[in-house]
């Protein structure tokens, strides 16, 4: 996760190559913990959070492989902090649980996209313990649908996203749109090394984190 800003069409682009390139367009969860006032939580409050205020292990930097799902009810997590930043990695839908968006946002703000293989999916807006937005790509209506979308500013401006999903351009990628949106609001930002370096994890009882 580094940080920058490029423009929005370069970040678009990026996301939509770094998606078709590491296969994030098939199934991915990008959660990203901005804590107020740059006030830092470390990885073991948010590995404590993400599983259901119970105590949750924090393995060593470990390769993505070591994200692929368990046969048990434990899931792993990866967790990267740069600064006050913390982002979560995942391959199925922690992130985009209500339960688990609400306790990651104790005095914070959290920002999260997730889709899966099917095409269900959701970005989704918390902050200071309160849900504020979930949104589907594929039926997003208008921003004034949205009560409290006025606390995101940069979704609220994405007028090109608040269409009906058949009169969009054929090469529009909602996807890379999404990445760029949490890129642009919170400075984290997804690249190939990243992908390629090791990342501590931990490993999550779902039935807790869910409940």
């Amino acid at each position: 996760m580094d940080a920058g800003q490029p423009t929005t069409t370069n970040l678009r682009e990026h996301y939509g190559h770094l998606a078709r390139s590491r296969g994030l367009d098939v199934a991915m969860c990008w959660t990203v913990v901005i804590p107020h006032n740059a006030k830092p939580l470390n990885l073991q409050q948010i590995a404590t959070r993400l599983g259901g205020d119970t105590p949750g292990r924090l393995h060593p930097p470990a390769p993505l492989s070591a994200l692929v799902p368990f046969a048990s009810d434990a899931y792993p997590v990866l967790i990267d902090q740069h600064g006050s930043t913390i982002a979560l990695w995942e391959y199925d839908y922690l992130g985009a649980m209500p339960a688990v968006l609400r306790r990651l946002s104790h005095g914070a703000r959290v920002y999260s996209a997730w889709w899966n293989v099917n095409a269900h999916n959701q970005l989704s807006f918390a902050a200071d313990g309160e849900l504020i937005l979930q949104i589907d790509a594929l039926f997003p209506g208008r921003p004034e649908d949205h009560p409290g979308i006025d606390r995101w500013p940069q979704l609220e401006a994405m007028q090109d996203f608040f269409v009906d999903f058949e009169e969009r351009d054929d090469d529009y990628d909602w996807r890379a749109a999404w990445l760029a949106l949490i890129d642009q609001t919170t400075g984290a930002k997804l690249t190939s090394a990243w992908f390629d370096q090791t990342h501590p994890y931990v490993m999550v009882h779902v039935p807790d984190a869910i409940r």
